[in-house]
């Protein structure tokens, strides 16, 4: 009898990991259960090029319908699991619906954090992680408009840049001491905020938005502490992403700090379960810590090694995570871990107005993580080639 491949969620790593399945098994019935009315889709341009106008909606889908046909995929949109049963291996719908399965992969990603300030609900404010919040937000940002980004992490920062791209009057506000500090150091967050504000952005730091104030019917404003008033007609509220994990809570899967636990080889404590994308806290192959990403690198890889597992490859998780991100027209990626270093050096010129340089972590005398900004793309992926050799080995470049 064929196999019967559950994969729940309609994201990347769900999209990703038939191919992993299809290059081991090509008849083993293949379900796939998407809570989103859309097939996957990458999520990346939702805040750069699908956002700006340069990029069609065709693109930023991941396959066509004829794709998951003729790869033997049956697609059910706007399904929403509600629970697990590890002994009858079966997924519970909403609906009531039950889905069996021989194998399952739990790939239900993230969402947007939202915010408890008054006026929330304000046409106006608005959150982005899915296809119709972007192409909403993108009906907003018109020449003129008055757009304020809460939050200076990736999200608040990349739409920034876009809106401001597309002739919006930006400002971003952050409770925070710094720009994308999650990953960047006191000295390169200092270098982003430059450049966001040479590009005629206005950056609020160590602030709060404490109001979201309405004039007929609409955003008009939004209040700072200390009652400062900042006038707007769109508020993006970028302030995370919280992983989608809560259906699983009484199911009999391992959660620590919001993500499912998994071995190195993608498992979770359930037989024939897999986890792999945003929910995933995985043993990360340069550290051995566990670690869990919201990023497109480490879904695309993670859905494809899980799928190949699925289908009896039995293989260890072994990729280095890489994530990117594009402010306008500086391009910035991001290599292995930049938590905790010992010791942080930059080589290259971090003048905003022509910047191309790399940020090294290191820590016990080993390369950590590395942040490349604005390098050609012969010399990105010469670099990047480098340095994943580096962290594999635990060696350190001259620096």
């Amino acid at each position: 009898m064929a196999t019967r491949y559950l994969l729940v969620g309609g994201g990347l790593a769900a999209a990703s990991a038939i191919e992993g399945i299809r290059e081991i098994d090509t008849a083993g019935e293949i379900v796939l259960l998407t809570a989103e009315k859309e097939l996957p889709y990458h999520r990346p341009p939702l805040s750069k090029g699908y956002l700006g106008g340069r990029e069609p909606i065709e693109s930023v889908r991941l396959h066509d319908p004829a794709w998951y046909r003729a790869h033997g995929v049956r697609v059910k949109l706007g399904q929403v699991a509600k629970s697990v049963h590890l002994k009858k291996r079966s997924v519970t719908l909403e609906s009531g619906e039950r889905e069996a399965y021989d194998r399952l992969l739990v790939a239900t990603g993230s969402r947007s954090r939202h915010v408890n300030i008054p006026g929330v609900e304000t046409p106006g404010v608005v959150y982005l992680r899915t296809l119709g919040e972007s192409s909403h937000l993108r009906s907003l940002l018109k020449p003129g408009a008055k757009v304020i980004c809460i939050g200076a992490g990736f999200i608040g920062a990349e739409v920034a840049c876009t809106a401001r791209d597309l002739g919006a009057d930006v400002t971003v506000v952050d409770t925070g001491p710094g720009v994308y500090r999650a990953f960047a150091d006191p000295d390169l967050s200092g270098f982003f905020q430059r450049l966001l504000e040479s590009k005629g952005i206005v950056i609020r730091l160590n602030d709060r938005v404490t109001r979201f104030r309405a004039e007929g019917g609409r955003l008009a404003g939004v209040t700072l502490e200390g009652n400062e008033q900042l006038p707007a007609d769109v508020a993006l509220v970028g302030v995370g992403a919280e992983p989608n994990t809560e259906w699983l809570a009484n199911s009999g899967f391992q959660i620590d700090r919001g993500g499912v636990v998994v071995n190195i080889r993608l498992e979770t404590q359930g037989e024939g379960v897999w986890a792999a994308g945003d929910i995933a806290r995985f043993p990360d192959p340069i550290s051995h810590q566990p670690r869990r990403l919201e990023h497109w690198d480490n879904a695309l890889a993670q859905g494809k090694h899980a799928g190949r597992n699925m289908a009896g490859a039995d293989a260890a998780y072994d990729h280095q995570s890489l994530f990117f991100s594009d402010l306008s027209d500086v391009t910035v990626n991001v290599l292995g871990d930049t938590e905790r270093p010992d010791r942080v050096e930059t080589l290259g010129s971090t003048d905003v107005k022509a910047p191309q340089f790399t940020v090294y972590y290191v820590r016990a005398n080993r390369l950590i993580g590395a942040v490349l900004v604005n390098l050609a793309s012969a010399d990105r992926t010469a670099e990047i080639d480098a340095l994943t050799k580096h962290l594999a080995a635990g060696t350190t470049p001259e620096l």
